[in-house]
């Protein structure tokens, strides 16, 4: 396998000075600036919309991104007979992003507005999306009630089973609560069954670079039209989670965003509906019923207490109503 990336990188017209493993990759340091290569099984058709969603970001001036290098044969894949593919990214030199600063989340939630305001209208017809938000919301209510009938009906139950029925209920009633409001919502009804826009699909902390020049946005695979404050209630549960939902960092978040994207009181109502659903412990319950119950790690254990935790610490922060988490 070394020596089909060896080949590889013959093909490119940058000299490799060093390299450096880096999460399923080569981090490479070389004439022309890092690069990042990826071998791939296969390259799937999203490949060229990925490529697509970052062309029209560099021509709006957005060029810190992980855009595609092409060989010297201008192709954006090198595959050999033997089936390898390697693609080449343009990378940065930089940190990663801090979620524990206030400055940092003020930054990349900044980096998020401007990013959705260039991917705005992408498409010149509107774009049916994918999958319902309230079916999805009410098959995880299902689940829950599926789940939570099976563990009633054991005989023997052990820890993690008396302790997830123990706190069931304040769970399922948020689910519910926020399936409820989803319908209500002005927001979904105008935005929730078809867009022109793109959302990035996996916009976190990993995925940012923290460069000189600014915040560099990588991995761009689940890029997708749909409703960009997903990608928005995705990073904030992501660095919320990881800050305990402290309210500073919360609001640093919220108006980095709101500096480059307005968010109304529809759109701040719909945030709260995304951050008020108890996703933890629906992943929790999913993965209890569809994985082997005879025995259950202490690491699912843990996850499910802290769960538990971390909402009551969310709940101080969004509050009881849309309204409150704003004020």
């Amino acid at each position: 396998m070394e020596d089909k990336q060896e080949l590889t990188l013959e093909k490119y017209s940058f000299q490799v000075k060093k390299r450096n493993r880096a999460r399923g990759a080569v981090l490479l340091d070389t004439s022309e600036g890092p690069r990042l290569m990826r071998e791939y099984d296969r390259i799937r058709g999203h490949f060229e919309f990925e490529n697509e969603v970052r062309e029209r970001l560099a021509e709006c001036g957005m060029t810190l991104t992980d855009r595609v290098v092409h060989n010297i044969e201008g192709n954006p894949v090198t595959e050999w007979e033997s089936g390898e593919k390697f693609v080449v990214y343009q990378w940065y030199y930089g940190d990663a992003c801090d979620y524990r600063s206030c400055e940092g989340l003020q930054k990349a939630a900044r980096n998020l507005g401007q990013l959705h305001r260039q991917l705005s209208g992408m498409s010149e017809k509107a774009i049916p999306i994918e999958e319902d938000l309230s079916m999805r919301y009410e098959r995880r209510n299902r689940e829950l009630k599926r789940v939570h009938r099976f563990m009633k009906e054991k005989k023997r139950k052990n820890e993690f089973e008396l302790y997830a029925l123990s706190c069931f209920d304040g769970f399922y009633q948020k689910a519910v609560k926020a399936a409820a409001y989803l319908q209500k919502s002005v927001y979904w009804q105008q935005h929730g069954k078809e867009t022109r826009d793109v959302c990035h699909g996996e916009y976190n902390y990993h995925n940012l670079i923290f460069t000189k020049q600014g915040v560099a946005t990588t991995n761009f695979e689940h890029a997708h039209y749909g409703i960009q404050l997903m990608d928005l209630a995705y990073f904030m549960r992501k660095v919320m989670e990881k800050n305990d939902w402290q309210r500073e960092k919360g609001m640093a978040v919220l108006e980095g965003y709101a500096s480059e994207v307005s968010l109304g009181t529809q759109e701040r109502e719909f945030l709260w509906i995304i951050l008020s659903y108890p996703v933890k412990f629906w992943k929790l319950m999913s993965q209890y019923m569809n994985g082997k119950k005879s025995w259950i790690s202490d690491k699912n254990m843990e996850k499910l207490v802290s769960a538990r935790e971390k909402e009551e610490a969310k709940d101080k922060f969004l509050g009881q109503t849309p309204n409150d988490y704003w004020s």
